[in-house]
């Protein structure tokens, strides 16, 4: 397993802000992602359930759940990696390829600064990069073995 990517603390800080600007929204970012997800890469329709209800509910806790954790790492050291790797897991049973998750990534930033406007300027968009490489790179990495997991 490699390292974890890292924020600095002031990228903690941009990323926080933007998404709590995001999220008081009226429209939903995570419905307006898939819309544009799926307008763009109309071939990863076929990865979705035809209701993608659940889906854009599910997506929006889990960016929730990490944002959550992004100041709290040492809480419990690797736990939040393990949990990307797992899901990432999943993902390949879904039918995801490792191209997808550039796809995701470039929809789901240029989505936030839509919505954030001047809010999401270069610092703030650099923050979500280096988050999202490390998010995308801990789903890519394969599980450690048991004996290795941190309970």
């Amino acid at each position: 397993m490699s390292a974890p990517v890292t924020l600095s603390p002031a990228q903690v800080v941009l990323v926080r802000a933007s998404y709590a600007a995001i999220t008081r929204m009226e429209q939903d970012y995570s419905a307006r992602f898939y819309h544009r997800l799926l307008e763009r890469h109309p071939f990863t329709r076929a990865l979705f359930p035809d209701d993608l209800t659940r889906q854009i509910s599910v997506f929006r806790l889990t960016v929730d759940a990490l944002i959550a954790q992004l100041d709290q790492p040492e809480a419990q050291p690797g736990a939040a990696r393990a949990a990307l790797a797992a899901l990432g897991q999943r993902h390949v049973g879904y039918g995801v390829l490792t191209h997808h998750y550039a796809y995701v990534g470039e929809v789901l930033l240029d989505t936030f600064a839509e919505m954030a406007g001047d809010r999401f300027d270069t610092a703030t968009r650099a923050a979500w990069e280096t988050l999202y490489a490390g998010v995308a790179e801990a789903m890519l990495d394969p599980p450690a073995p048991a004996a290795e997991r941190v309970p």
